[in-house]
């Protein structure tokens, strides 16, 4: 497995803790399945044969959660974190806490294309072992993954009202009132970039990105700024929001 392929393990294991906002399709309510994601964060790719060992090794890896912690009462063991303080194990053995989880349901258009913000929740991911670290920098574009850090996950949704399909070019940026700016190059995975929505059609994604410093410096607010959209031919349709969608955290 390669290196985007294991971010998307990771990433898929992370946004199971929205769990319960539905997953791509229009048609599935809230609360019937978990989010469908598939990472596609630009990572540098590597042909040598350790690195492909390595992630070998990573997908086929399975932490064993501690007895201790599945008897505790807040533990989940499906991922479905509803409430604060609940917690899960992803399978490289990142332990995860919900921090925070709002339902804003905000919404925004551009010409015929309209975004809702539909959940919003913030982890406290703690690897527990070197596997998870080595998931976590493959995923996030990180150096060095520390012992605890943060991660935002935002279930959202487009909606295309125009009589034609239409291709997504994603979220464009995260800002953070923290100073920091996110995008797909950096610390950001969106997998709506790519995909393509017919008439009439809502799909729903799940972004996940990482927040410096949040346990010293939290980030009150982010702003989600949404890209262009274009023809599947390549021809730009309509411009992205003129103003970012604002998420209080």
């Amino acid at each position: 497995m390669n290196k985007k392929l294991l971010s998307g393990v990771f990433i898929l294991s992370l946004a199971g803790v929205i769990a319960g906002c539905g997953n791509n399709s229009s048609n599935k309510k809230d609360s019937s399945s978990k989010d469908s994601l598939s990472a596609n964060m630009k990572n540098s790719s590597s042909n040598s044969s350790s690195e492909a060992s390595e992630s070998s090794n990573l997908n086929s890896y399975s932490y064993s959660v501690p007895k201790k912690d599945k008897q505790k009462s807040n533990y989940v063991a499906n991922g479905n974190l509803k409430s604060k303080k609940q917690f899960t194990y992803d399978k490289f053995g990142t332990k995860q806490n919900l921090s925070h989880i709002s339902v804003p349901k905000i919404k925004t258009a551009s010409g015929k294309v309209s975004y809702q913000i539909n959940r919003v929740k913030v982890v406290k991911n703690q690897p527990a072992t070197k596997e998870a670290k080595q998931a976590a920098a493959a995923a996030l574009n990180l150096p060095n993954v520390p012992d605890t850090y943060y991660t935002f996950v935002i279930s959202y949704s487009v909606t295309n009202r125009y009589s034609k399909t239409i291709a997504l070019n994603g979220v464009d940026a995260v800002k953070t009132d923290a100073g920091q700016t996110l995008n797909t190059a950096n610390q950001l995975s969106d997998p709506s970039a790519g995909q393509k929505l017919a008439a009439n059609q809502s799909r729903r994604f799940v972004m996940v990105g990482y927040l410096y410093n949040y346990d010293s410096n939290p980030a009150k607010l982010l702003k989600v700024k949404f890209g262009a959209v274009y023809t599947t031919g390549g021809t730009k349709v309509v411009n992205g929001p003129e103003n970012p969608i604002n998420i209080s955290l």
